[in-house]
């Protein structure tokens, strides 16, 4: 059985349909890349997974169970974690307050524990916790806005747009401490990314979308591969 099932979907905003029969699985451990053009419905996805978009048909199955209709927070607290692609940290709370924030539905020695545990794994948050979230780099702040998502031992991690904005050599590095979260942590990854190269590189399985609907999925590397498909659509040579 797939971790994640998604079956025939269909999604968009009220009127507006962004998204046209999208199917796909995900296992246990898995890093799925979610790559295309600019406006073929990425970012849509990933809201309609969550709870956010609206899915005017198909069917969402997390191990075994349909969530389809259920709200955001109620998937949130099965093991789905959303970041999106800005305001996934609150600027004017210090580090502290943010990774406390997070923890803030835990009992107060499970709140603790877990904290240390995510300032152990991102040590370079531990010498910023008085600092404001406000003054951190952008690399700092997606940091942070992992480590807050860990806090909630999420089972399923989908990043929107994680490296938007940032320095290549940054943006590498924090590509890096994405798949370690697979490799060190155990977790289900689903990203979108517009970095396709990067992303496919790092990832086990692809998902290519064009104007809302599915133009490849399969093998991550046999996307790579692929001149044709990564020329046209992915800006790769």
């Amino acid at each position: 059985m797939s971790l994640l099932t998604v079956e025939g979907l269909n999604a968009g905003y009220g009127k507006f349909h962004i998204l046209f029969d999208i199917s796909l699985n995900i296992e246990e451990k898995e890093i799925l890349a979610i790559v295309g053009p600019n406006g073929s419905g990425k970012s849509t996805l990933l809201k309609a997974i969550t709870g956010i978009a609206d899915v005017y048909s198909g069917r969402i199955t997390f191990k075994g169970s349909d969530i389809t209709r259920l709200p955001p927070h109620v998937k949130a607290r099965m093991g789905l974690a959303y970041l999106p692609q800005t305001n996934n940290v609150f600027t004017n709370l210090s580090v502290w307050e943010n990774l406390k924030m997070a923890a803030y539905t835990l009992d107060e020695s499970i709140a603790r524990d877990r904290i240390e545990e995510v300032l152990s794994y991102y040590p370079m948050l531990r010498s910023r916790l008085g600092f404001k979230a406000r003054s951190l780099s952008g690399g700092e702040r997606q940091i942070l806005a992992l480590a807050m998502t860990l806090i909630r031992k999420p089972e399923i991690i989908m990043l929107d747009e994680p490296t938007a904005n940032l320095a290549p050599i940054i943006a590498k590095d924090l590509l890096k401490k994405i798949q370690a979260l697979r490799e060190d942590l155990g977790k289900t990854i689903i990203l979108v990314e517009q970095n396709a190269k990067a992303a496919l590189e790092i990832s086990d399985k692809a998902l290519l979308l064009v104007s809302g609907r599915i133009e490849y999925s399969g093998f991550a590397s046999k996307l790579l591969a692929d001149t044709e498909l990564s020329r046209k659509y992915l800006g790769l040579r």
